[in-house]
């Protein structure tokens, strides 16, 4: 009976589609419409770039490919899935490769300390969780994807990448790096996609601080894989130095030439003229970077009462810097991280900036703001601040505890390049996603 029916509704498909000219598809096209794109990335902490930049390549693939489905691997599924809702009709989250990383280090560590322990005290060496090697977290990662019983609880993931992942692409920011190892394995995962069959991608990564170990295993892996580029030049240096396998690119956020990332301009005539993002995390002496932040502030005669606009890039972390701000006679206003993604980045002409996080200085710079950024945590937003300037930005650079404060710089000297970054990012993953489209995100 039941093949009699599949029989009878098989007939009438036929005639119906005989009927109003439709083409069945291929079975190439139905098989590839079965598989996945495969994203890792670090959205869902969350942080407004890591938001931003995994958004704005869901977006993409909305637009260009909306029929084969999206999965992000990442830390956070949860939040991350929240985050990236409705964005594209078949996108889904894990954290397979994210958390087997996390898990894989854990081990790594317990078994190395429990050998210490057994041993003489002078003789116990066992490194902190931070110095384990990549390559050892990296090794014990790639074994399970390929004998999914060394991590049984990851199977389901396992799975799904080793069958239906049609690529692999590793996309951008600044959360691989020496320190945060257990990140910095993910990469490993580009090659053993690559030598599956599967296309893999690296796209504008910041690697920085990178040791040397580390930068020749991230060179053996950049140049076993289709392609891989850096958003910042110290970064590209260290893994190729004669920029032969690997390039420099614009920030993954410029994918969609920053089209719907901005508060639309009927909302923007209220925002404040002056903004600062000042961060507290990954700073050694937060109240002296407060200190400089009131100086600054006075430096450029803000007059007191004047509405001060305060960018949140992760929650709770501006709470000091909008006290600070209250205590010394301006009128604070929040911008939550959450506002930011549901509304848009509150950047317009006209407006001066502050910032010491590399996302807020790089939208608002684009967007045409005069500002100045303060560098904090050397070798690492030093480094982002850097590969803005050379994005077009032309913000100036006050450091802690400096007497002579700037004027604020210009942005970009030519607001359009954002479309000429994105053409450039495009035509990267074309190996993966197709040709470049010249249309915008919405």
């Amino acid at each position: 009976m039941k093949a009699a029916k599949r029989a009878f509704w098989e007939q009438i498909t036929r005639l119906y589609n005989r009927h109003y000219g439709v083409k069945p598809l291929p079975e190439t096209e139905i098989v590839r419409r079965s598989k996945c794109h495969y994203l890792i990335g670090e959205a869902g902490y969350p942080n407004y770039g890591d938001e931003l930049i995994a958004r704005e390549w869901v977006k993409y693939l909305a637009q260009v490919d909306p029929e084969v489905p999206v999965v992000l691997d990442c830390l956070c599924a949860g939040p991350a899935a929240a985050i990236c809702s409705g964005l594209h009709p078949k996108f889904s989250v894990v954290d397979t490769v994210a958390q087997m990383c996390m898990i894989d280090r854990a081990h790594i560590y317990d078994e190395q300390h429990a050998v210490s322990d057994s041993v003489e005290p002078a003789a116990a060496v066992a490194p902190t969780i931070e110095e384990i090697p990549v390559p050892q977290i990296a090794n014990r990662v790639l074994a399970a994807l390929d004998a999914e019983g060394l991590d049984a609880r990851y199977a389901a993931g396992i799975r799904l990448l080793n069958n239906r992942a049609l690529d692999m692409h590793v996309i951008g920011g600044g959360y691989m790096h020496s320190f945060w190892n257990a990140n910095l394995a993910r990469l490993a995962v580009a090659k053993w996609a690559q030598a599956h069959g599967k296309p893999a991608v690296v796209s504008g990564v910041g690697l920085e601080p990178l040791d040397a170990e580390d930068a020749e295993w991230v060179a053996d892996i950049a140049s076993h894989i289709t392609a891989f580029s850096c958003r910042d030049m110290p970064s590209l240096d260290a893994i190729d130095s004669s920029h032969s396998y690997a390039t420099l690119a614009p920030d993954d956020c410029f994918v969609n030439g920053l089209e719907g990332v901005y508060l639309p301009d009927e909302a923007a005539g209220d925002l404040p003229e002056t903004m600062v993002c000042v961060q507290t995390d990954l700073v050694p002496d937060p109240a002296a970077l407060l200190d400089h932040m009131v100086a600054v502030l006075q430096a450029w005669e803000a007059p007191a009462g004047e509405r001060v606009g305060v960018v949140e890039c992760i929650p709770y972390d501006s709470m000091d810097a909008l006290r600070v701000i209250r205590d010394h006679g301006w009128e604070p206003v929040l911008f939550p991280l959450q506002n930011l993604i549901d509304h848009g980045f509150p950047a317009r002409s006209g407006q001066r900036w502050l910032s010491t996080r590399y996302h807020p200085h790089l939208l608002a710079a684009a967007r045409g703001c005069s500002g100045t950024f303060i560098p904090v945590k050397p070798g690492y937003y030093d480094v982002k601040h850097a590969a803005v300037l050379r994005m077009g930005s032309r913000w100036t650079q006050t450091t802690i505890g400096d007497s002579l404060i700037p004027k604020p710089g210009p942005g970009f000297a030519d607001p359009s390049v954002r479309f000429a970054y994105r053409d450039q990012i495009r035509a990267q993953v074309a190996p993966l996603y197709g040709e470049p489209h010249s249309f915008v995100s919405l």
